[in-house]
């Protein structure tokens, strides 16, 4: 009985179950094998975290032992990008100063910055230290490991920061320092450099051309075309689990290029599962904003703040489907919304 009860209680965790049950429907129809399908499936299977989490999460203690462990992983880390940097460990092929990819890192980092702002601001145990942290995570944004999607989501974080934390005089005066430092990073910092490619190639892969799809933002602009293109064949339930990349390297059969994914989650869904399926996939990220109104401030500025990284991840990646950062989002929203199940507005009670 305890998750018809979670579901009821937690809108979050209903519509990831509806989602996962749409993918699981999509299994009947589509080009896909059964085993691209399943596979397919298998990547969405961590929408099953938050309804069965919820329930392991009911007690503040262990929320307490969970958000220390998050604080931990996160510090590990940002520890572990440093050391890379400075040579003292070598863990990454791809030569990047981040245990994993630069997206993932700087995904993960720029919600970091923002959780230890929020602690600091709050004035409570180890202020100085979620000082100290917030800057260590901006510097390894912006001149470490230079991830675009991450330093956006950074950006997008202090300014909800400013919204969520201070009257409307100091949200000006944020969106005014932000912009001078952001002007003077652009135009001075060495480390600007891939921030500045991405604006170049974004204004040159709005002009259609061969050359367009050379540069990653051209690459996912010819992503995000096809795909439309595939919603548009079946807008309603969609092509499918599993369908994606057959179905893609049927309708863009001339390009030298072929997809697995379209860098983008609202795609992705919609092109399987239709708008059927995007409509569940925007009432999972709407019930998040919605029911984060119901917690606490402390848990409230977070859950928000995992919000619209979540949605800026969704934009220019597949972040749900994706591995590392699938159990991320989906263990935090479960951490995020785990108290309102129990009928409790408990604050983030941690180190």
């Amino acid at each position: 009985m305890v998750l018809p009860v979670t579901l009821k209680k937690n809108p979050v965790a209903a519509f990831s179950l509806l989602l996962l049950l749409c993918f699981i429907v999509g299994l009947g129809y589509g080009v896909a094998t059964n085993g691209e399908a399943i596979s397919m499936l298998s990547k969405y299977r961590e929408l099953l975290f938050i309804p069965l989490l919820t329930s392991f999460l009911s007690t503040e203690r262990t929320r307490y032992w969970a958000w220390n462990a998050f604080i931990i992983s996160s510090v590990l880390i940002l520890v572990i990008s440093y050391l890379m940097h400075f040579g003292i460990l070598n863990l990454n092929n791809q030569g990047d100063p981040a245990f994993k990819s630069r997206i993932t890192h700087s995904i993960f980092i720029s919600f970091f910055g923002f959780f230890c702002a929020h602690k600091a601001y709050d004035g409570k145990a180890y202020k100085k230290l979620y000082w100290l942290l917030f800057i260590a995570c901006s510097y390894n944004l912006f001149f470490i490991v230079e991830g675009r999607t991450g330093q956006l989501i950074a950006v997008s974080l202090i300014l909800l920061f400013a919204v969520q934390r201070f009257t409307n005089r100091g949200l000006v005066m944020t969106v005014f320092v932000v912009g001078i430092l952001m002007l003077l990073f652009l135009n001075y910092s060495d480390k600007a450099t891939r921030f500045n490619e991405g604006v170049v190639n974004m204004q040159s892969d709005l002009k259609p051309g061969p050359e367009q799809s050379q540069t990653s933002m051209g690459q996912r602009y010819m992503f995000w075309r096809y795909s439309l293109e595939l919603i548009a064949e079946k807008p309603l339930f969609g092509h499918g689990t599993g369908s994606f990349a057959k179905e893609y390297e049927r309708i863009a059969s001339t390009e030298t290029m072929m997809a697995k994914n379209p860098h983008n989650e609202f795609l992705m869904v919609s092109v399987q599962l239709g708008v059927v399926g995007l409509l569940i996939y925007l009432g999972f990220l709407a019930s998040q904003y919605f029911l984060s109104k119901k917690l606490a401030d402390q848990e409230k500025y977070v859950a928000q703040g995992l919000l619209l990284t979540l949605i800026i991840t969704s934009l220019f990646n597949t972040p749900i489907m994706d591995h590392a950062e699938g159990h991320w989002f989906l263990m935090m929203i479960a951490l995020c919304y785990a108290s309102l199940s129990t009928g409790l507005n408990a604050e983030i009670n941690h180190a």
